[in-house]
This record gives structure tokens, sequence and C-alpha cells, in this order.
């Protein structure tokens, strides 16, 4: 059984995925986890400062997801081409991304810095597995990784604003299977 804190992180990684910061009060949280209002400020100082617990589990949990996808034995093209196309709540946007249009985000390092380290990490280990697919020779070393690591995230994290936006999931389909046809074409094969 969860103890109190672990229930507000977890109310709260709840809450800001479907609200939002701005959108989600204490009181909300403390319906949600089920916990007394002495008990939120007997662990937290702040709203803000259970939202950014909140969003360094949430971002940690995403890394956890990651990880077997991009670490896997897999060819690296093929772990990239399983990255675009693993399992997503499109309608729900990116538990991360999401927080981006937030004005607090913006102003407040202590929120900013898991969803910096989060796109950080997601970034790094994307430009990991395409310089690991140089390696292979199924990707030209001209190709600047780094830049392509950037374009895949950006891609997917706009797949999930147009879904969003459009209340679609196709968009993010559509977004993916361009980022599928730019792998498809950069890739080199190999003479039989």
């Amino acid at each position: 059984m969860a103890n109190t804190r672990e229930q507000l992180v977890a109310a709260t990684k709840e809450l800001l995925w479907e609200r939002g910061y701005e959108a989600t009060s204490p009181r909300a949280i403390l319906e949600k986890s089920g916990a007394g209002q002495g008990s939120f400020y007997h662990h937290f100082s702040s709203k803000a400062a259970l939202a950014a617990a909140a969003l360094q589990e949430a971002a940690d949990d995403m890394r956890c997801n990651l990880e077997p996808i991009l670490h896997s034995n897999a060819p690296a093209l093929q772990r990239i081409r399983d990255y675009l196309t693993m399992p997503r709540e499109e309608l729900r946007g990116c538990r991360i991304g999401r927080m981006t249009h937030e004005p607090i985000i913006r102003q407040d390092e202590t929120l900013r810095d898991p969803i910096v380290a989060y796109f950080s990490y997601a970034e790094q280990e994307l430009a990991t597995v395409l310089a690991e697919a140089q390696r292979e020779g199924a990707l030209s070393e001209n190709i600047n990784v780094d830049d392509l690591a950037a374009t895949l995230l950006a891609t997917v994290q706009g797949g999930y604003v147009l879904a969003r936006g459009f209340q679609d999931p196709e968009r993010m389909h559509q977004a993916i299977r361009g980022a599928l046809t730019l792998i498809d074409s950069i890739e080199q094969k190999k003479e039989v």
C-alpha cells in the first residue's frame, strides 16, 4: 500500500496530465489522493514543490518506458522505428511535453528542470542509437545524428499537439509515418 507522500505524488501526476498545472488545485489533489490537508503540507512546502516531485516521477516513468526500446538487441534503426511506433495516448498528450505551455513552467526552474532533463535524456539516447546505426553502416556518416534525434523528438511532440488540437489520433499516426518515411529514405541498404 502506498504511503501518503506516494499517494499525493501519484494523484498530482495524474491531475497534471489531465488538467495541467494551473487547473490543478491543492483541493483536487487532496480529493484524488485521499490525503488530508495536513499531510499535504507535512510532505511538501507548496503546490509547486509537489508538482516538481510529480513531474520528476513522470519523467522517470517515461525514461523507464524508453530504455527497453532503445537498449534492446535489435539493430539500431529498428530501435528507432520501435521508439516511433511505441504505444502512446495521442489525445492525452505527452505527460511532460504538454506542461511546456504553462506559464509557470517557463518561469519556475524547479518545475522546468524535470522537463528539460527528460527531453535532454531522450534526445541524447536517440542520438546515441543513431550513431550506432552509423557504426552498423545503416546510416551515412554525413548525417548529423544530434539534428536527426532532435527532429524525431520534435516529430513525436508535434504529433501529440496535432492529435490534441484536431482531437484526432490519426494526426499523430500521420506524423509518425512521416518520420518512418524519413528513416526509410536515409537508411543505407547493405549489398547482398
